[in-house]
């Protein structure tokens, strides 16, 4: 495979990954800012920027923080992260059914002209639920080859990464405080895992039972091991039997980081966590450009957190 398409198919299943979980971050914290009994101020919506992508932001205001995950263009936003999907996939469109095609370049336009404030809920439902179907075409339209588990690559490193961030710094900022269930249960939302929880757990929403459900269990596909298990097993089929790349072995890393981690390491020092897993993700970062993607000297980023940019598509092919 060509590397600038290995690219582009990675960057196709990264950028929608990451305007669902935008979509759903704000989706579920304007609606827990309604249901405060207090009205949130200037530091809780700077909160839900930097779990979006937009650290230091001093966005303060409700308006503002929709208008900038919305269609901001100087980090994440859902308009651009859509809009870089569809740029991806117009650089691999013959080898994505047509149907998946149409959704996303569907799906761009509608983003683009939409007008989102008279109904933000039904905007975001749209982004969410037009991504699901890609999901489906996904599995169920193409061949389970290299092809398809590039952007599951993609898709999984980064619901990983997102996930990992909401329940880490969730549980940094609520240590000590008295346990908040309408807090955790927004950061079960924000995972599109409520329902599974109710399902799973009895007894109410509490951190212990988040962060278990969200980081350490291995059947459940919006949890963070499950995606770390699901990124290592497309570079396990892409490479086949005979080979043990850099990426397969930091893969293997982070899955067991997933695996031998507990609720109450976790839970104890969330942000030294948080760490070790952007650690280990730095460095795949770096060994996939150096593996499949033979970047130029100038990599075209995924804007929001440091590290996690991904390369630049070349004509180079894979060796």
């Amino acid at each position: 495979m060509l590397s600038r398409a290995a690219t582009s198919l990675t960057l196709l299943g990264r950028h929608l990954e990451r305007a669902d979980h935008l979509a759903r971050i704000l989706g579920v914290h304007v609606a827990l800012s309604l249901d405060r009994a207090d009205e949130p101020g200037p530091e809780f919506w700077r909160r839900v920027m930097d779990l979006a992508g937009w650290p230091a932001s001093d966005t303060g205001r409700r308006d503002q923080a929709v208008e900038v995950l919305v269609a901001g263009t100087l980090g994440p936003s859902v308009r651009s992260s859509i809009a870089a999907a569809r740029l991806a996939a117009q650089a691999v469109r013959p080898s994505l059914p047509t149907e998946l095609y149409e959704q996303v370049n569907a799906l761009h336009w509608r983003v683009q002209e939409a007008v989102w404030q008279p109904d933000l809920y039904r905007f975001l439902m749209d982004v969410q639920m037009s991504i699901r179907l890609v999901d489906g075409l996904l599995e169920d339209a193409m061949f389970h080859d290299e092809t398809r588990d590039f952007v599951r690559l993609g898709k999984f490193m980064e619901r990983a990464a997102n996930v990992t961030t909401v329940v880490t710094r969730k549980a940094a900022e609520l240590a000590g405080t008295p346990e908040d269930a309408l807090e955790w249960t927004a950061v079960l939302k924000s995972c599109f895992a409520f329902e599974s929880y109710q399902a799973r757990y009895g007894g109410g929403v509490t951190p212990d039972g988040v962060i278990e459900c969200l980081m350490l269990d291995r059947a459940l596909p919006r949890s963070a091991r499950f995606a770390a298990t699901m990124a290592l097993e497309s570079v396990a089929h892409i490479e086949g039997k005979t080979r043990r790349s850099k990426p397969l072995r930091l893969l293997t890393r982070l899955d067991d980081l997933y695996r031998l981690a507990t609720t109450q390491t976790i839970g104890d020092g969330p942000r030294d966590f948080e760490d070790e897993c952007r650690a280990i993700l730095r460095a795949l970062e770096i060994a996939l450009r150096e593996t499949y993607f033979h970047p130029s000297k100038v990599p075209a980023a995924v804007t929001g957190e440091e590290g996690r940019g991904m390369p630049q598509q070349q004509q180079q092919q894979l060796t």
